[in-house]
C-alpha cells in the first residue's frame, strides 16, 4: 500500500516537472520566433526608410536635371511624376499578385523557420 502512495507521489512530481519544462520550452520557442520576426521587421523598416530617402533625393535631382534640359521646372518634375505613374500602374496591373505571393511566402517561411 505504501508503495502505491510513493508511486503516485513520484508520478505527480514527474508530471509537474514535465509540465513546467514543457511550458519553459514553449516560452523559449515563442521568444525565439518573436525575436527573429522583430529583427527581420526592424531590418526591413531601416532598409525601406533608407531606400525611400534615396528615392526622394534621386527624384528631386532628376526633376531639376530634366527642368534644366526642358527649360521648365514644371515639365521636369512632371516627367518624373509621369515616370512614377507608369511604374505604379505597371506594379498594379502586372506585378501585384506576384508581389503578394512573394511577401506571403516570405512571412510564412520566417514564421515557420525550423533552424
Amino acid at each position: 500500500m505504501k508503495e502505491d502512495i510513493n508511486y503516485f507521489q513520484d508520478t505527480k512530481k514527474k508530471l509537474k516537472l514535465y509540465v513546467e519544462q514543457r511550458i519553459l520550452l514553449l516560452r523559449l520557442q515563442a521568444t525565439d520566433k518573436i525575436s527573429n520576426i522583430a529583427a527581420t521587421l526592424i531590418t526591413i523598416v531601416v532598409i525601406t526608410v533608407t531606400a525611400f530617402f534615396l528615392l526622394i533625393f534621386a527624384s528631386i535631382t532628376a526633376g531639376y536635371w530634366l527642368a534644366h534640359i526642358t527649360g521648365s521646372l514644371t515639365a521636369g518634375f512632371g516627367i518624373v511624376a509621369l515616370f512614377y505613374l507608369v511604374v505604379f500602374l505597371f506594379i498594379i496591373f502586372f506585378l501585384r499578385k506576384i508581389m503578394q505571393n512573394f511577401f506571403i511566402n516570405k512571412f510564412i517561411s520566417l514564421f515557420h523557420n525550423k533552424d
